[in-house]
């Protein structure tokens, strides 16, 4: 059987929580001074931010070019609607809701076009060489796997998986970034979860 860890299930660590709290606040002051018109400290958040956007936009469209266009483009918003941010939340949670918003507009627009896409569904695997061969290859399969069958997902079950898996927001980030109850984040991520699991069934009975 394929190993499970591409799709264990996390629970915020104490030091993730600390961690977040910290560039919460940092984040505040570079937002006002970004605002001010210091180009530096905006090239600071990008920074600090662009290697979650990047993983959390990956998982939605499957697409390198695609995927680096999107970011680029969230970032554009961001720092155009930095007025429009009033602190009343994180945020890194208004970031990913701004990016969550600014994906999906580009999935709908790529739907109505009338264009084919080549997708590369890989875009989201990172080689792990740490186990042999045969290990190596079942755990890059099974990621790969894992990550279409996300995607797959309808949009609000996708998009909690990929907050709560791939980016280890806690609920009450989630219900932020989603605004919702936490008790809907819940409920949605044990749906979501039991749909994934059901898509990758097949695979991880094999062996």
């Amino acid at each position: 059987m394929a190993p499970m860890e591409a799709i264990s299930f996390r629970k915020t660590s104490p030091e993730r929580s600390t961690q977040a709290v910290k560039e919460a606040a940092d984040d505040q002051s570079l937002v006002a001074r970004a605002e001010a018109g210091d180009q530096e400290a905006f090239a600071a958040l990008v920074h600090r931010y662009a290697d979650r956007i990047y993983t959390l936009v990956a998982g939605m469209i499957h697409d390198r070019t695609a995927v680096e266009d999107v970011v680029q483009d969230i970032f554009f918003k961001v720092y155009r609607k930095l007025s429009a941010f009033q602190g009343r939340s994180s945020f890194y949670t208004w970031l990913y809701r701004v990016s969550l918003n600014t994906a999906t507009d580009h999935l709908k627009k790529k739907r109505r076009d009338r264009h084919r896409h080549v997708e590369d569904p890989t875009v989201l695997d990172r080689p792990d060489f740490t186990g042999g061969p045969d290990e190596t290859m079942d755990r890059e399969e099974l990621r790969q796997k894992t990550s279409e069958a996300i995607a797959s997902l309808p949009t609000k079950y996708r998009d909690i998986l990929l907050l709560r898996e791939y980016q280890e927001l806690s609920y009450e980030e989630i219900a932020d970034v989603l605004q919702c109850s936490k008790g809907t984040v819940e409920s949605r991520l044990f749906r979501a979860r039991a749909r994934l699991r059901s898509k990758l069934e097949p695979y991880l009975k094999r062996g």
